[in-house]
């Protein structure tokens, strides 16, 4: 299965794009700022990038640069979705020595895209299944540390990040956090190591219904399956 990341401020273009391509058998992530967009394509390496122009915090242009400096992006194919010809034009002449990129024009319509979508991705885009941890009623894909809970991908994380919430999710209760810090840390790690990971955890999960939570000796995750869970300690 063939992984796409497409990058785009607006969420009902996301949701569009996201039925058709899950229609067609592809694997579809998310990103909705340019900074966003960029650490996903990171983190994940995905096969074929769908990128808009005008993005908050870092625009198209900007992102593209910058996955072009890095071994695991550098020839990603990438679409680029313009809604003005000019802003095509400014992106062909500023990115000219940056292939493979595509251009399609907005409103993009699924007779357009993908057929541009195949030609780029060929027979070489296809993925054996990930190898994925089911724990704690999540799944761990270690291959790109993306987690989901369903069919809904909650998070993509950094490794230590990862590791946490993976430990937490095997926990039956609350995992001290010397045995934390031993795991994913080892001797070298403090317990101040651990206390910035978890703040950093609670950001990325958000609003979502898993929470970390602080106990006496260490952290639990309060899942939606914990009957009367409350929000987590801050």
């Amino acid at each position: 299965m063939a992984r796409i990341l497409c990058v785009e401020d607006d969420p009902d273009f996301q949701r569009l794009i996201s039925r058709v391509l899950r229609n067609q058998g592809y694997e579809v992530h998310y990103a909705f700022t340019g900074p966003e967009g960029r650490e996903k394509a990171l983190a994940l390496n995905p096969d074929l990038i769908l990128m808009d122009i005008v993005l908050p915090g870092l625009n198209g242009i900007e992102v593209i640069k910058l996955l072009r400096k890095s071994e695991n992006t550098k020839r990603t194919p990438v679409i680029v979705m313009t809604s003005f010809h000019a802003e095509a034009g400014f992106m062909e002449s500023d990115v000219a020595s940056l292939p493979p990129i595509e251009y399609l024009r907005k409103p993009v319509r699924p007779e357009d895209l993908l057929p541009r979508l195949r030609a780029l991705l060929g027979g070489a885009g296809a993925k054996p299944p990930a190898e994925c941890w089911v724990s704690g009623g999540l799944r761990f894909f270690p291959d790109s540390r993306s987690v989901w809970a369903g069919n809904r991908m909650i998070a993509v994380l950094p490794p230590k990040r990862f590791g946490l919430l993976v430990e937490l999710s095997r926990g039956s209760g609350e995992v001290p956090w010397h045995e934390l810090v031993r795991k994913l840390w080892g001797r070298s790690g403090r317990k101040n190591d651990l206390e910035k990971t978890v703040e950093r955890l609670r950001r990325d999960l958000g609003d979502q219904a898993y929470r970390v939570e602080t106990t006496r000796c260490g952290y639990r995750l309060v899942s939606p399956a914990v009957s009367g869970a409350r929000p987590a300690a801050r």
